[in-house]
């Protein structure tokens, strides 16, 4: 195997497709959040590590390292890079060891993601690319050997990453990469209590994920924890009709 000659970590490394569905919830900025968020059922946790002021959502590595001991074992910590830079993503993952890494810069192509893999093993690596009529297909295709989890999200239309739009995108697209992956995918972009069944009906996913419709209106990276309730519940209603 790539990935050493110790089988057990080989087969953490293969999720399982069909194991029970994921919910991801992003993104968290307090303690008491992550924990609220984690009580309500998400399998998922997302952080944005990045300096202050980046993002609304920013935080550091010490936070995020608190946040993750205390949602585990119930959540899985994803630490979202918006770093195109490889080293400096690698650094990040040891300064937090989140369980899954997140990249999104449209500079990281699918050789920096085989690399970046290679070196953070066992932390998973899942990337977000954007549903673009005509691109999306060819994008996932070269993305199949060098990922664990792919995640399709809705191209952003100010911020040079793919993403937090809050807005939906074409799932018919979405299905068909659903598909054809071997990889689990998670379907993001503006997904809420009130459209997270529809989505998943039409897509099929492995995951979802929140981000802007579980916020505070107005307070990006504040949490409403009623909404974030609301949300699991419905994805968990919806993955068990599938």
């Amino acid at each position: 195997s790539m990935h050493g000659s110790d089988t057990r970590q080989t087969a953490a490394r293969r999720p399982r497709i069909n194991s029970a569905m994921a919910i991801q919830i992003y993104s968290m900025t307090s303690v008491l959040d992550a924990v609220a968020t984690a009580e309500a059922g998400a399998d998922l946790i997302g952080l944005v590590i990045a300096e202050p002021g980046v993002v609304a959502e920013a935080i550091g590595t010490d936070l995020a390292r608190k946040i993750l001991s205390a949602v585990r074992p119930r959540s899985r910590g994803v630490a979202l890079s918006l770093s195109d830079d490889r080293d400096e993503i690698c650094a990040m993952v040891d300064a937090v060891r989140p369980d899954v890494l997140h990249v999104v810069a449209r500079e990281i192509e699918p050789e920096d993601c085989a690399w970046i893999r290679e070196r953070i093993a066992p932390v998973m690596l899942l990337r977000a690319i954007a549903v673009r009529a005509g691109e999306t297909l060819t994008e996932a295709d070269a993305h199949q050997d060098c990922l664990d989890y792919l995640m399709l999200d809705s191209g952003a239309k100010g911020p040079p990453y793919a993403g937090a739009t809050g807005e939906t995108h074409d799932w018919s697209v979405s299905r068909t990469v659903v598909e054809r992956s071997r990889i689990p995918v998670i379907l993001a972009g503006g997904l809420s209590a009130d459209n997270v069944a529809d989505a998943i009906a039409a897509v099929k996913p492995w995951g979802v994920d929140s981000f802007t419709h579980t916020d505070v209106p107005g307070h990006r990276g504040k949490k409403d924890p009623a909404r974030v309730r609301a949300f699991v519940a419905a994805a968990q209603r919806a993955f068990g009709q599938i």
